[in-house]
Parts: structure tokens; C-alpha cells; sequence
């Protein structure tokens, strides 16, 4: 209930940014916080998001979307925090004057001493890239397919052809897999995938779902439902190519093509927007061009992993308190900018305030390209001012690096230039991701964090694992070269609840060679609610010992 008309922090949206970021303003002095969320429920997209993959840096365990947004809210709900669902924020002015409409409270606008914008981002659609041929039904986003199937338990189709290979798009290729239906391939217009290299070979590899590099729909055909597409090999410009038209029989197409900032409130608020990431540009503090409002999460730019949501959105949290408690930020000398150049798409923050930076300040870049072995410059005009190695970059899997407050107080206030040194860029990935040398060690691709790091395994000497750079990528190999496993999520029927579907997951990863047969213990079950995260719905799964749990209290 909305008590007041005056916040010290107003955060704007309840998923994993905007939860991370209440918490850490309550923590930070902020006595009074409010956040707002359209949807009924917290949790934002995390709720929808059943696979495993969260969680690691942040709980330091491997966690679904459920099971990390139900920790954030468990914390939240410990504290005096006011929450607001069913709000949608229509406006945001400069001054801080958040406004909004609630089906009971009807319109309201709040002042915030302080204000976090964390509204995380949207997909684009077929629109958005403008596909040709007709406009028949089958054709959905890769994440409308996994709310339909994930949060209503809805079949989207039977034989499927998925573009782009985005994350979330190798997710459904395994979900849709082990559904029962046949992903035909992904097709990819990059020489590269757009996702991480674990999820394409847990998502892709393991279920023998091709990946077509450097392809395209070119024609999507059918009435009222897809029929058929046509696929295209494209050059290095992104044109189609004559006479590698290949046509598929299919009753739905997947668009996995990229996620754009959700930015329509930070424009009204006049804030400045950086045209690489569609983001705010902002400070070492997450602070925009208007002061006292702070960005945070994928609405900042489009983040790979959720852990580095969380920490990015306590940074916001923390300093958007600072703010309400002082009132101004202190500025000091003249910002730095943060430029990108050689091989560098984009570099987050884009503004660094010497008097505001704290020891070392975090910055994070893509690549435009890959490359193997290389060298990341920091550079002031023609000066070397830091560098970092790399053993490979691709533009799927964002970078880090850390620069020490002496280089920024260097600077004093000329332009920083982050970009890559390199000779070594890749114009073929290597999609081998599973092979035996000529001394018969067992080569493959880590899968236990976002690292991909490339393991040899000798079985000849007791499945001795060598190029790991953590124990548990150790224990990884020797157990995928002698006995490949995974972790199984999916969803059961559910009675008497606010929702139909009760996401579930193995608690132990199971024998991969069985996976389809303990797919089968789902179907048809049905579930009395209430349930508790971590309830038993499936005990011992043909004798492996392990039980299918719920991963959402319900």
C-alpha cells in the first residue's frame, strides 16, 4: 500500500535487477523504498526461466530461475520494503517523479529522493528484422515460446526451425527436445554463436540439434499456419547467396535474434541513451545523465548471466541511497569517458568520475569479433596506460576488466580507449566440441560455468583431467569422459495454485542416456498444491537415486 508521497529509493520493476537493487538500498541507509512491478508476481523473467545455470557466483551453487528469484524475494520479504505489484509505471520525469497506475489505487505519482530504473529488456521480433513471405500463425519469440510452455504448459508445434542462437534460443532447442518435439536446426546469420559455449553443447550437442553458421530465413511460407521456410547460406555481408536456397517442412519458426534494453521511460526522462548498447549512458556508480536516477541489469545493457545482474543492481541500490541520504553526487574533477575501439562493440560504464571511483572500477566490453590469444588496451591518446591477456574473446560472452583508480586519475579527464590487441582473430569457430586426440585423450568443452574452458582427459591414466582452473571442472571431466550426466528441468501439472505448472528439476544430475526415459515419469503426472521449493515430486528416478524436487513454492 502506497503510505507516503515521498521514497528515499523508488526502484522500477520486481525482477532480478530491481529486487538486487531494494535490497541493497534498505541495506545501504535508505529508510523508505519502494518497488514497483507491473506483474502480479516478482520475480520478472526468472519465473519463467526453469533451466538450471543461476546462481553460481552469487549462492555459489548451480540454481533454476525459480530457485534464484525465491531467495531475493524470501530476503525481501524480511524487510519493510513497500511493494507494489500490478503497477505500471506510465512516466519517470528528470525530477523524480515517478507515475503509475494500479487497478486499485487507480493513478498515483511518488517523488523519489532517488530512483533505480530496472526494467530489464524485450526481444526482437520478426518485425524488427524484417523477414519476408506470408504472415501465418507458428511463428513466436524464443521467449513467448518459453512462457507458453514453461508458465501456461502449452505445445507450440512439432517440427521446429529456430533463428538466431541466442541463449534463450539453445535453451528451448533442449526444452522443446525433450517435450517431444524436433528442432530441425538452428541458423545462425553470424559466423558465430550469439550464446554461450555450455549451452551449446548441453543445449545443442548433446540432443544432435545441427548449428548452421552464417545462415538465414530468407522466406517464411504458409496459410494459416507455417508450412515450410527457406534457408539461405549468407556472405560477408550479411547478403543471401543465389543458389543455396534450401527449403524445410516445418509447423513453427523460433526467433532467437537479440534482446533491446526496455528504454521508453529512461527517453521520456530525457536521460542520454548510448546507441551501442540502447542503454543509459552512465557512471562508475550507475548514476544516468540525470542525476539522481540510476540504471541497473539488462535495461543497462544486456547482460549474459544473472549473477552479474544482481551485483550490478547492488551497486545501483547502494549509491541511489547514497544519493537520497546526500543529495548529490560528489563530481569532482571532470568525468573520464570510456571509448571503444579496435574489435570492441561496446564498453560499459561509459563515464568514470575520478573523485567517485573507488580503488579498482569493474569494466565490461564485448568483442565484435573472435580472436584467439590477445591483449586488451587501455589507452590514453597514443600511451599504454594497462593490458590485459586473453586466451580467446567472442562477442557472445561478455568481458571484464579492472582498472586501478591511479590509471583513471591519470587520465585527468582526457578519453580512455579500450581495445583489442590481437593477430589471431578467428574466422571460423571451433564447433568441435568432442573429440580424441592421436594419444587418445578425450578432448571437450566445460560446462560447469560460463568459462568453456577446453579439458583433456586421459583415460589411460585414470581419467587424468588437465586444463581446468577449478576443482569443480576437474570433477567434471572425469565424470563426462566416463560417464556423461545432467541436470533435468521441466514442468508438472499442478492443482489448486495460482499457476497450472510446477516447475521441477532432478536433485542429482541423472545418467544422460536417460534422460528421455525419466522425462517419461512426467507425463500425465499431477500435483496437489500447495508446494515448497525443494519438495520431493518424484523419488528415486529409475533407481539413480535421484528425485525430481519442486524449484517453486507454490
Amino acid at each position: 500500500m502506497i503510505s507516503k508521497d515521498t521514497y528515499d529509493v523508488i526502484v522500477v520493476g520486481g525482477g532480478p535487477a530491481g529486487l538486487a537493487a531494494a535490497l541493497s538500498a534498505k541495506e545501504s541507509g535508505a529508510k523508505d523504498v519502494l518497488l514497483l512491478e507491473r506483474n502480479l508476481n516478482l520475480g520478472g523473467i526468472l519465473n519463467q526461466c526453469i533451466h538450471n545455470g543461476f546462481g553460481l557466483h552469487v549462492f555459489k551453487e548451480e540454481l533454476s530461475g525459480p530457485e534464484y528469484g525465491e531467495r531475493f524475494i524470501k530476503q525481501l520479504q524480511a524487510t519493510d520494503i513497500t511493494v507494489l505489484t500490478g503497477a505500471m509505471v506510465l512516466d519517470v520525469s528528470k525530477s523524480r517523479t515517478v507515475s503509475f497506475i494500479h487497478s486499485h489505487y487507480g493513478y498515483s505519482a511518488v517523488s523519489g529522493k532517488a530512483v533505480v530504473l530496472a526494467m530489464g529488456c524485450r526481444e526482437r521480433t520478426r518485425g524488427a528484422i524484417g523477414i519476408p513471405g506470408s504472415r501465418p500463425s507458428g511463428v513466436f519469440t524464443a521467449g513467448s515460446a518459453q512462457l507458453y510452455m514453461n508458465i501456461e504448459g502449452r505445445t507450440i508445434g512439432k517440427r521446429i526451425v529456430i533463428l538466431g542462437s541466442g541463449d534463450i534460443g539453445l535453451i528451448m532447442a533442449r526444452r522443446l527436445t525433450l517435450e517431444g518435439a524436433t528442432v530441425l536446426g538452428v541458423f545462425e546469420v553470424l559466423p558465430y554463436s550469439g550464446g554461450l559455449t555450455r549451452n551449446i553443447v548441453q543445449c545443442l550437442e548433446d540432443y544432435g540439434i545441427p548449428l548452421h553458421l552464417s545462415h538465414t530465413i530468407t522466406e517464411i511460407r504458409g496459410s494459416k499456419r507455417v508450412e515450410q521456410v527457406v534457408i539461405n547460406k549468407i556472405d560477408e555481408n550479411r547478403n543471401p547467396i543465389h543458389g543455396t536456397e534450401n527449403l524445410i517442412d516445418c509447423d513453427t519458426v523460433l526467433l532467437s535474434v537479440g534482446l533491446i534494453p526496455e528504454n521508453e521511460l529512461s527517453r521520456n526522462a530525457g536521460i542520454a541513451i548510448d546507441p551501442k548498447t540502447g542503454g543509459p549512458v552512465f557512471f562508475e556508480n550507475m548514476e544516468t545523465s540525470a542525476p539522481g536516477i540510476f540504471a541497473c541489469g539488462n535495461v543497462a545493457h544486456v547482460h549474459d548471466l544473472v549473477d552479474f545482474v544482481s551485483a550490478e543492481a547492488a551497486k545501483a541500490g547502494k549509491n541511489a541511497a547514497l544519493f537520497a541520504k546526500n543529495g548529490t553526487a560528489e563530481n569532482g574533477k571532470a568525468p573520464v569517458n570510456l571509448l571503444w575501439g579496435e574489435g570492441i562493440g561496446y564498453v560499459v560504464p561509459q563515464k568514470i568520475r575520478p573523485a567517485n571511483a573507488e580503488k579498482v572500477t569493474e569494466i565490461f566490453f564485448r568483442s565484435t569479433a573472435m580472436y584467439r590469444k590477445s591483449i586488451i588496451e587501455v589507452r590514453c591518446k597514443n600511451e599504454v596506460l594497462a593490458s590485459f591477456k586473453r586466451e580467446h574473446l567472442v562477442p557472445g560472452e561478455m568481458e571484464k576488466i579492472v582498472l586501478p583508480k591511479d590509471i583513471i586519475e591519470k587520465a585527468k579527464g582526457r578519453d580512455l580507449t579500450v581495445c583489442i590487441n590481437s593477430t589471431t582473430r578467428q574466422t571460423e569457430p571451433n564447433i568441435q566440441f568432442r573429440t580424441t586426440d592421436s594419444e587418445g585423450r578425450i578432448e571437450l568443452v566445460c560446462i560447469v560455468c560460463p568459462k568453456g574452458c577446453r579439458l583433456k582427459v586421459n583415460p589411460a591414466e585414470s581419467f587424468a583431467v588437465t586444463g581446468n582452473t577449478c576443482e569443480r571442472g576437474k570433477t567434471y571431466g572425469k565424470q563426462e569422459a566416463a560417464n556423461p550426466t545432467r541436470i533435468i528441468c521441466s514442468t508438472v501439472c499442478i492443482k489448486d495454485t495460482e499457476l497450472s505448472r510446477l516447475p521441477v528439476k532432478t536433485d542429482k544430475p541423472i545418467p544422460k542416456e536417460t534422460i528421455f526415459d525419466a522425462m517419461k515419469l512426467l507425463n500425465g503426472l499431477e500435483v496437489n498444491g500447495p508446494v515448497k521449493s525443494g519438495d520431493i515430486i518424484v523419488k528415486n528416478i529409475l533407481g539413480s537415486g535421484a528425485n525430481f524436487i519442486a524449484t517453486r513454492s507454490l
